[in-house]
């Protein structure tokens, strides 16, 4: 979309960024979500930290068209997309909604997986943890709570 920069500083910052693991039932994986100014693009982009498939990090660019009132985080790599699609920031500035990616199948088969994500603003935590959060973890508790919201205030809809 077309914006100006002081129209889009609420958003710049950085995240905690949880979805459900892809490979283990029933943990998160959690990751560092980074949102900014390219002043030399003229627009917002945004990267990914702290995972620990740093081979698998993401960077692009970010787009809010007021038609929707989404946040779209694109990454585009050789003609490859993956989509974040987000649903308006809560009063908390936390955004929730749809990831949509390729996950590595079987031998180099890529295969199309979507799940929720939520993105918490860093300092709104008292401490993070990055990579797989598993049910014996001190966060985990905390981390499902927030990931949950994501289908439970409908920010997202999962069809089966």
């Amino acid at each position: 979309g077309s914006y100006s920069r002081p129209a889009v500083r609420w958003i710049e910052g950085a995240y905690l960024t949880l979805r459900p693991s892809f490979g283990e039932a029933g943990q998160i994986y959690a990751y560092r979500t980074e949102i900014f100014w390219d002043a030399e693009a003229g627009h917002l982009r945004f990267a990914e930290a702290e995972r620990a498939d740093r081979a698998f990090a993401q960077a692009g660019f970010v787009s809010m068209p007021n038609l929707s009132g989404h946040t779209y985080l694109v990454t585009s790599e050789a003609g490859q997309f993956r989509t974040i699609i987000l649903g308006r920031a809560t009063r908390e500035r936390r955004m929730f909604g749809l990831l949509s990616t390729l996950q590595v199948g079987a031998g180099s088969q890529l295969v199309p997986v979507a799940c929720p994500i939520a993105l918490v603003p860093d300092s709104q935590l008292a401490e993070a943890a990055f990579g797989l959060i598993g049910e014996g973890h001190a966060l985990a508790g905390e981390y499902r709570a927030i990931l949950d919201m994501a289908l439970a205030s409908d920010f997202c809809r999962w069809r089966g």
